[in-house]
């Protein structure tokens, strides 16, 4: 039996690990990280535990859309928000349009020094848009073709760790399409990234529009079980939707409008003295 990551958490979070089965660090393999929450692992240990499990590559899960979330709930739950009065379906196809919008190759990477450098005067815009067109306009990593955006395939950070010029990355074979979630991801800035089913900015929404929790502490709780791990100010920040529909009558809350307003207040400025380090 193995303990070395184990014994390096609290002694309050080994018991909590203990009530739920989990005595080992092999134990910790296919874990699901809400029961240990449900647990009352505080979210600085469990986040420690997630932190280890990507590093060693074992496997865990949290919360999301389940089996149940067929195409056709999907397409109820995009109608319940325009029959609700929350969007219209033209800033639905306004917005999906926006996001399906190639990115503007054009006015960055042709006037980009570094790969103009590399051409004949005149002839940069001709081998970035030929590049360009080349590409199926799909993210390499999931195939998807919303939010697509170019990245560097080695990025220049690697290059400054291997001595070598960043400006050497801006080449065209060194260039790939990634969608917005794929791209963030693979940084070395966001190695906890990409754990929940969807963007982070969509994921705050769907879990206030589809669980619908009534209260501030409610709303964390869930976004920390779907497997968002970014600081708690923008759980505050994304709770603003639910306290400007509850203003206009179009969302319930535990409270008055003017209470949870205090409440959400309050939690930022803690959230932001705070912030980044972690409750442990």
């Amino acid at each position: 039996m193995t303990t070395e990551f184990i014994s390096t958490l609290t002694s309050a979070t080994r018991e909590s690990l203990a009530e739920i089965g989990i005595a080992d660090d092999a134990d910790l393999e296919g874990v699901h990280i809400p029961d240990l929450l449900n647990a009352d692992v505080s979210w600085g240990q469990a986040h420690k535990i997630i932190a280890y499990l990507t590093a060693t590559g074992l496997t865990f899960t949290f919360r999301g859309p389940d089996d149940t979330w067929t195409p056709a709930r999907w397409e109820e739950f995009v109608e319940s928000l325009v029959d609700s009065g929350i969007l219209s379906w033209e800033e639905v196809a306004v917005c999906v349009l926006g996001e399906l919008n190639p990115p503007q190759v054009g006015t960055s990477l042709a006037s980009n020094d570094n790969i103009k450098a590399q051409y004949e005067p005149r002839q940069a815009m001709r081998a970035v848009m030929s590049w360009f067109y080349e590409q199926d306009g799909t993210c390499r990593v999931c195939g998807r073709r919303m939010h697509i955006e170019v990245d560097h395939v080695v990025g220049k950070d690697e290059f400054v760790k291997q001595g070598r010029d960043p400006a050497d990355a801006d080449t065209l074979d060194n260039l790939q399409l990634l969608c917005r979630r794929c791209n963030v991801t693979k940084r070395e800035s966001h190695k906890l990234g990409g754990l929940s089913f969807a963007t982070a900015q969509a994921a705050l929404m769907w879990i206030l529009h589809a669980e619908r929790p009534t209260t501030l502490g409610e709303f964390e709780r869930l976004c920390r079980e779907h497997g968002l791990t970014m600081a708690n100010i923008r759980f505050e920040e994304a709770w603003a939707m639910a306290i400007w529909l509850a203003k206009a009558g179009m969302y319930e809350l535990d409270e008055a409008v003017d209470e949870a307003i205090a409440e959400a207040v309050e939690e930022a400025v803690e959230s932001a003295d705070d912030e980044p380090a972690l409750d442990q």
